[in-house]
């Protein structure tokens, strides 16, 4: 399909960075429309790894839920049961790949917070935690100021 989807969204950041950016005098309007092309740029590398990445997700969180489902409440582990009973979406769907995360992480969410998990659970908390951190593909990095620190009187 032409243009793809990173040629678009590329061609989207060069109109804004020389057809509009020029016509931006207002410091702040520049600073936010140069936060977005960084934005659309981002999405740009990072679309290609976000199918890959969601079903890398998905079975790592199943995998947790699985692990957890022992310590964790009655009504919850069998609602947990249910959600890992239902069949992987196709890896071409994105929308029920993130559908399906987005089911995953609500589970963990309400998991984690168990008064009865042991040590080794948590520790498998934090491991999936971080593991999920490093390789999650969209890293928005803002460009926009802070506000400036303010004493208080």
């Amino acid at each position: 399909m032409r243009p793809t989807v990173q040629e678009q969204l590329a061609g989207t950041c060069r109109i804004l960075e020389t057809v509009v950016a020029p016509c931006v005098a207002d410091p702040l309007a520049r600073t936010l429309l140069d936060g977005l092309v960084a934005n659309l740029r981002m999405l740009t590398t990072a679309l290609p790894a976000i199918p890959g990445f969601l079903r890398a997700d998905n079975e790592a969180s199943a995998q947790l839920l699985a692990q957890l489902q022992p310590s964790l409440d009655e009504g919850l582990r069998q609602q947990i049961e249910r959600s890992l009973d239902q069949a992987e979406p196709d890896a071409a769907d994105w929308a029920a790949l993130q559908e399906r995360n987005g089911q995953l992480r609500q589970w963990l969410a309400q998991a984690v917070c168990s008064p009865c998990l042991s040590p080794q659970q948590h520790q498998a908390i934090t491991t999936y935690m971080s593991w999920r951190a490093s390789r999650v593909p969209m890293r928005y990095v803002a460009t926009a100021p802070a506000p400036p620190l303010t004493a208080k009187t």
